[in-house]
């Protein structure tokens, strides 16, 4: 089969430019390093958080906060099982041991005053990144998705409950949500690989803004399609081994309806067409009964039972909407008592289409309740089983 007639060079066009982008930032207020590669690339990264902090001048919430290192992915997209898109990496204005350079008087100042001794603490992520650069922990290492046993007693300082890197339990929940969906997809066993996770932005805030206009003109929306749009597409092609579906996820309604089409509009540098089509409506008529009982089910990590299990499907606002049921056991387990929108789940699809070829399908899986940034509990993976097969039968 023919390449597609785009190519991304994932390791100097993603990989390397991100960490130029680390690296200035360790010295952002650098005026001697005007016009090397680095100050380039953080000079593109600027545009992006001053459009950001000028259209939320009156919501500092949504405002990109640069004391903390920027955090763009985790894993290395040219290996890995599946894509995952997010937002941003949370993170307010207050230190952070892993992720901020504070000076002495630990106020948490991303430029100390000359007289001060700028402060990172040994054995931290942020210390670590300047020691061996961005890539090498982020993609070679990947530690967010290996569990502590892996890891073992001389990565404790990241993994650690008390002290270590705080996004660590969140990241391995998705590990192991993202594990499931790969073992749906692909038919046969294959190697050990690590998902591969991007942001839409690199950069921290405290919350994010789902309507989020900045991306709407250029540069922003150059930007972010040449560096997040395009390698995610070469990091699809490079995904679920030899599987000929490829699929990205993504969680949050700011991914729903038709938020990311806006990328795959319009004159790009790269001269390839793309069409961008929601396809929900076609994989809920795949999915051939809208009442599915699945009976008892154990979780995915055997801990947890659910006792006849029902799954209520329907569609509604563009959207498959599910509706999740089960008989609550008597004796408390972690999921019994959940609240009503943590049984309900709305999942969106969309197709993308490169120069009207089709051998290879791209597809978007989305899914949210609310606009929550919140992964599926086990309690709906049982009727993703469901969704994939009517994805690949599309």
């Amino acid at each position: 089969m023919d390449e597609l007639n785009f190519k991304v060079d994932l390791k100097t066009h993603f990989i390397d430019y991100w960490d130029k982008v680390v690296r200035q930032w360790l010295d952002w207020d650098d005026k001697t390093a005007d016009g090397t590669d680095e100050a380039k690339a953080a000079a593109e990264q600027r545009q992006i958080i001053e459009a950001i902090n000028k259209t939320y001048e009156k919501d500092p919430q949504y405002q990109i906060n640069t004391i903390h290192m920027p955090e763009p992915y985790w894993g290395n997209p040219e290996k890995c099982s599946i894509v995952l898109l997010n937002y941003n990496p949370a993170g307010g204005p207050r230190v952070n041991r892993h992720t901020t350079i504070s000076c002495k008087d630990c106020k948490g100042c991303k430029s100390p005053s000359s007289e001060d001794k700028e402060i990172i603490p040994s054995m931290t992520f942020i210390k670590y990144v300047q020691k061996k650069g961005y890539s090498h922990f982020a993609a070679d290492e990947s530690p967010v998705f290996k569990t502590k046993e892996e890891l073992g007693t001389d990565m404790k300082w990241f993994w650690d409950e008390d002290n270590g890197y705080e996004g660590y339990g969140w990241w391995q929940q998705k590990c192991d949500w993202l594990n499931h969906l790969v073992e749906i997809i692909c038919d046969k066993k294959h190697e050990k690989r690590w998902p591969f996770a991007m942001e839409l932005c690199g950069w921290h805030s405290k919350e994010w803004k789902t309507d989020s206009s900045w991306m709407d003109e250029d540069p922003c929306r150059t930007i972010i399609k040449n560096r997040t749009i395009l390698p995610l597409l070469e990091a699809m092609k490079k995904s679920l081994w030899d599987s000929s579906l490829k699929i990205a996820v993504c969680i949050g309604a700011g991914f729903s309806g038709e938020s990311l089409a806006k990328f795959f509009q319009g004159n790009n540098q790269t001269d390839v067409i793309f069409k961008y089509e929601g396809v929900t409506k076609a994989v809920y008529d795949n999915i051939n009964n809208k009442i599915i009982k699945k009976g008892n089910v154990k979780s995915e990590d055997g801990k947890t039972r659910y006792e006849d299990l029902v799954y209520n499907v329907s569609y509604e606002k563009d959207s498959i909407h599910v509706k999740a049921n089960w008989k609550e056991e008597k004796k408390r387990s972690k999921d019994s008592g959940k609240k009503e929108e943590e049984k309900n789940r709305n999942y969106r699809v969309y197709e993308i289409i490169i120069n009207d070829r089709v051998e290879e399908r791209y597809y978007i899986l989305n899914t949210n309740y609310r606009g929550k940034n919140s992964h599926p509990g086990g309690h709906f993976w049982e009727f993703e089983k469901d969704l994939i097969n009517a994805i690949k039968n599309l």
